[in-house]
């Protein structure tokens, strides 16, 4: 059951960590919780060593990558790449990403964080 007056906060997340690192599992857990109190997160960010996380290794993703696609399918929002850091910095091409992620910029975060209530960095 709701509470009647109940405020929900629009959030978006920005990743800037690589699947492996502990930060990482720590922004899915956020948004987990996040997610479970009622609160909608509007974009999930990856950036530097966070566009990792669509990454392709034959065939796979990382574990904590799968977490993100499943929770991103499930409550409707978008997980963006960096496109500059991932042609420029790791040198990725679109086949090497895993569908699930989409390419975007600093504009795509800059408007949904415009429009958010929190933005929080990991």
């Amino acid at each position: 059951m709701v509470a009647k007056n109940k405020i929900v906060t629009d959030i978006v997340l920005s990743v800037h960590s690589a699947p492996e690192h502990s930060r990482s599992l720590l922004a899915y857990h956020y948004a987990q919780a996040a997610l479970a109190l009622g609160h909608r997160i509007r974009q999930v960010f990856f950036y530097q060593s966070g566009v990792l996380h669509g990454r392709l290794q034959s065939g796979q993703v990382a574990p904590v990558a799968a977490d993100w696609l499943r929770l991103g399918e499930q409550h409707g929002f978008p997980l963006i790449l960096c496109a500059t850091v991932v042609e420029q910095d790791f040198q990725l091409s679109a086949e090497a990403l895993h569908s699930g992620f989409a390419l975007g910029g600093l504009t795509e975060f800059s408007m949904a964080a415009a429009q958010a209530e929190r933005v929080l960095q990991f």
